[in-house]
């Protein structure tokens, strides 16, 4: 794929997310009695609305097994609580619940049934209020899953959503979305054949433990500052965590596995500043890490340590100048090609130290663990694909493997340097 139509393919999908507004349900409150706390049982017979409309702040609802009729408004500080066997079911029209106060509590029940409509917003849970904790939710056949809006501090946990393999991207909604979002806590969650999970226009949240699988976005970040993401499964999506206009971020503990196709990307960094990338495992991918500029402000950085960077088609590309990026400590292993520059893109003033290299070939005569000749990077066959692009149909095939050797055994044919690292390690860190 061309420079320009993979950075247009991974930039293009920020069209399919349109800001959230809150639907009229916003605007249907109903006056919340006085009085102490209660708690209740609920079967499918009873409305559900009415029984949240006549209990006091603080109350808790325990949904008995069956199916609850859905598309009900919590407007008031509560617990709902399902016994196994509890559903919620929207009928396929709107939203099924929607928090609409702040300290609402909602676990361990099945919410299914929404409606299918990208204009309205329709998700199994939108949260508007603070404090909300969503756990152990169950959820399917909806377009969102879950859909913050503006509620901060709370808690996604436990929760599985399930969406249509069959759809095209564009078609599936999100499994998880923040949107102007702080504070808020996503974990241990998993997500199947959705869309994207999102956070956007959202600062000083945390994605930890979840699994994602055979989505398009593992987690994307979009305008957000001081986000977390450590310790997440991303495997068969088309791209693992990519991060557009932000600042302040940690990425720790990450697998990315098996991101395909032309766009596929391990991690991808768009005119991002304040990056630090550890201890992430990146195998199997088109391409393992993607910088587009990045970092994008003057006297930032860009800091990759301790990463398996591992059986990639191409574990490093480089579009838009990155100085002030750093690769130090990260084991680059086995990749078919190492780096690629489109456009000519000078890497001066990216850093590369102390990483080991499984094609190194020089020496350590002095067993300091360090190598005596720095490795240089040299990639004939991406230098020959960015001038005659014909050539990536080759890319992965004995064809390309026979440049490489070929460029090997004579040196004379060899391109200008990539890069270089100046102290080698021996031995994967």
């Amino acid at each position: 794929m061309s420079a320009l139509a993979l950075a247009v393919a991974l930039s293009a999908h920020a069209d399919d997310h349109a800001a959230p507004v809150l639907e009229a349900i916003a605007s249907e409150t109903a006056r919340v009695p006085d009085g102490p706390p209660q708690s209740v049982s609920v079967g499918p017979e009873v409305d559900l609305q009415t029984a949240i409309e006549a209990l006091p702040a603080g109350s808790t609802i325990r949904l008995s097994p069956g199916t609850h009729r859905g598309r009900i408004r919590v407007d008031r500080p509560l617990e709902l609580a399902g016994e196994p066997g509890a559903v919620i079911d929207g009928t396929g029209t709107g939203t099924v619940v929607a928090i609409l106060a702040d300290d609402v509590w909602i676990h361990d029940l099945r919410v299914t049934g929404g409606g299918s409509q990208p204009q309205g917003d329709d998700s199994a849970i939108m949260a508007a209020g603070d404090r909300f904790r969503i756990e152990r939710v169950s959820i399917d056949d909806v377009y969102l899953g879950i859909d913050v809006r503006s509620g901060d501090d709370g808690v996604v946990r436990g929760c599985t959503v399930h969406g249509d393999p069959q759809k095209p991207f564009g078609l599936r909604g999100d499994g998880i979305r923040l949107w102007e979002t702080t504070g808020t806590l996503v974990e241990d969650n998993r997500l199947e054949h959705v869309r994207d999970l999102v956070v956007w226009y959202s600062d000083d949240n945390r994605v930890h433990g979840n699994v994602v699988l055979g989505s398009r976005y593992g987690t994307h970040l979009m305008h957000t500052t001081g986000n977390r993401i450590w310790d997440n499964h991303y495997e068969g999506n088309v791209v693992g965590v990519f991060v557009m206009y932000s600042d302040a971020l940690d990425l720790e503990g990450n697998v990315v596995v098996g991101s395909h196709g032309e766009a596929g990307v391990g991690l991808g960094f768009k005119e991002s500043s304040g990056i630090v990338a550890r201890g992430n495992t990146l195998v199997d991918d088109t391409t393992a890490i993607y910088l587009d500029t990045t970092p994008h402000r003057a006297g930032t950085s860009a800091t990759f340590d301790r990463n398996l960077v591992g059986a990639n088609q191409t574990a490093l590309r480089f579009h838009g100048r990155s100085g002030g990026a750093a690769f130090v400590d990260n084991d680059f292993r086995g990749n078919r090609t190492l780096a690629q520059v489109d456009g000519r893109v000078s890497l001066e003033g990216v850093r590369f130290e102390h990483n080991h290299w499984s094609d190194y070939t020089g020496y350590d005569l002095d067993r300091d663990g360090v190598g005596d000749v720095r490795f240089e990077a040299r990639e004939v066959s991406a230098y020959i694909a960015e001038r005659f692009p014909e050539f990536r149909y080759f890319v992965g095939t004995p064809a390309q493997a026979l440049v490489e050797l070929f460029a090997s055994a004579f040196p004379m044919f060899a391109p200008e340097t990539l890069f270089s690292d100046p102290r080698p390690v021996m031995e994967a860190p």
